[in-house]
């Protein structure tokens, strides 16, 4: 979609000039109380990969994260304490980048044109302080209805070719097989299968390619159309890489800053997709708490679907 001037873009306006959340603004309480109805089995996944300096997919730029000792029960620190020669507490300090590993995008993520959602001027943005408009603090912690498409098994493979293009008949397609209706404020979840073949890859001592399957710019009218409230999957960008049409981040900009839809990125989603085939069902109930810190352009999470 062109930016024009005067002219309104994606969701723009939709939800107010000074709105920040996006389409989390489609997730409404009554629809969460009826996505607690989609719920089956009652079990629980964790969709965030494990938090770690190796074994994790990073990119080299981000770093790896760290986690270092603040206090440990050896430093006897607390020996003057009433029986702290027989008590001891170890603490922690966590070094992670926003977007290391599994993490949301906040809508301040990626600008275009000088521009975040919304039209808020991306300028504001500082090195000390972060976002002053669409940090990961405004959108909040959500519940809401998720949809699963499990291209792979769909497609009877077990991961999409690295960089394969993911369109809007893609989705559809899988959609209509599964059984499952997509539906305003849902969440969707696309299974690649990339993660799976980064394990193969990583645990014979291959190099993993740097394409990856992902949402070309033709499956954007599918999320729009549908009003998805938010977009995760099993990959590093969302979007298939090399970026289509050449553009860099071209399905991020379609999303987070035309439409305001909020991406989660390396979610762990073969366990659930293993759970919902064996359940019979391609939706549950999804909770997600980004870290509330503010400015920040994203967060890491650890969303948990319920079947």
């Amino acid at each position: 979609m062109e930016q024009q001037s005067g002219t309104a873009i994606g969701n723009w306006g939709r939800w107010g000039d000074e709105d920040e959340r996006g389409t989390l603004n489609l997730i409404e309480p009554k629809g969460v109380a009826a996505a607690a109805h989609e719920v089956r089995t009652g079990q629980a996944y964790a969709l965030g990969l494990p938090i770690q300096r190796e074994g994790a997919p990073i990119f080299d730029y981000r770093g790896a994260p760290q986690r270092l000792t603040l206090t440990s029960q050896t430093d006897n620190m607390f020996d003057d304490f009433p029986g702290g020669k027989e008590v001891g507490a170890n603490e922690d300090v966590l070094v992670i980048a926003s977007h290391s590993i599994t993490h949301m995008d906040a809508l301040c993520h990626v600008q275009h044109r000088g521009k975040f959602y919304n039209g808020f001027d991306a300028s504001t943005f500082r090195t000390h302080t972060g976002a002053e408009r669409c940090g990961i603090e405004k959108l909040g912690a959500f519940a809401t209805r998720a949809v699963l498409l499990d291209l792979p098994r769909h497609q009877g493979v077990d991961f999409l070719e690295p960089g394969a293009t993911i369109t809007r008949a893609d989705l559809e397609g899988c959609a209509e097989a599964q059984g499952v209706e997509v539906r305003p404020g849902d969440a969707l979840l696309v299974r690649t299968g990339h993660l799976d073949n980064w394990r193969t890859e990583t645990s014979a001592g291959r190099e993993v390619s740097f394409a990856q399957a992902g949402l070309g710019l033709d499956a954007v009218s599918y999320i729009r159309d549908h009003d998805i409230s938010a977009v995760g999957s099993d990959n590093s960008a969302i979007e298939v890489i090399p970026f289509d049409a050449e553009t860099f981040l071209a399905v991020h900009i379609a999303l987070l800053v035309e439409s305001g839809v909020p991406l989660m990125e390396h979610l762990w989603l073969s366990d659930l997709a293993a759970g919902m085939a064996e359940a019979g069902t391609w939706s549950c109930l999804l909770t997600v708490t980004p870290l509330p810190v503010t400015g920040a352009t994203g967060s890491p999470i650890n969303p948990v679907a319920i079947v």
